[in-house]
């Protein structure tokens, strides 16, 4: 399983906007302002159900260097922000899903251990590129 720069934060995105969409875009731009800033740490706290998903993956797919996600974006309120092409998969992203354990773990201590391993390889192969 690859968690760094991989497609799938892009691909859930994509599947929210071909549904019922509310355009929360404008939220990247107050992140992508914080970026190399001493307030670069954000907690994003929400409900049940208030969309802290769709928001994660919205940023992934936003900020990752595996792929170009301009085309999702075009037509989007950030897209119309100046710093859009400054921050546009410009940046590793490390994408973790935490709601269940992969079938090699058999609890979460192995899970985040698997995780090190794993991100220790995908740093090495993309270091030799």
């Amino acid at each position: 399983m690859y968690y760094l720069d991989i497609k799938t934060p892009m691909i859930n995105f994509q599947e929210y906007r071909n549904s019922l969409y509310v355009d929360k875009t404008l939220m990247i731009d107050k992140i992508q302002n914080r970026i190399r800033t001493l307030n670069k740490y954000i907690c994003i706290t929400r409900p049940r159900r208030f969309g802290k998903t769709m928001n994660a993956n919205m940023l992934a797919a936003y900020f990752t260097k595996g792929y170009d996600s301009r085309e999702l974006f075009k037509g989007l309120k950030i897209s119309k922000v100046p710093e859009f092409e400054e921050h546009v998969n410009q940046h590793h992203v490390i994408y973790i899903d935490l709601s269940r354990l992969p079938d090699p773990c058999t609890s979460f201590q192995e899970y985040l251990d698997w995780i090190k391993h794993c991100l220790l390889d995908d740093l090495k192969k993309s270091l030799s590129y």
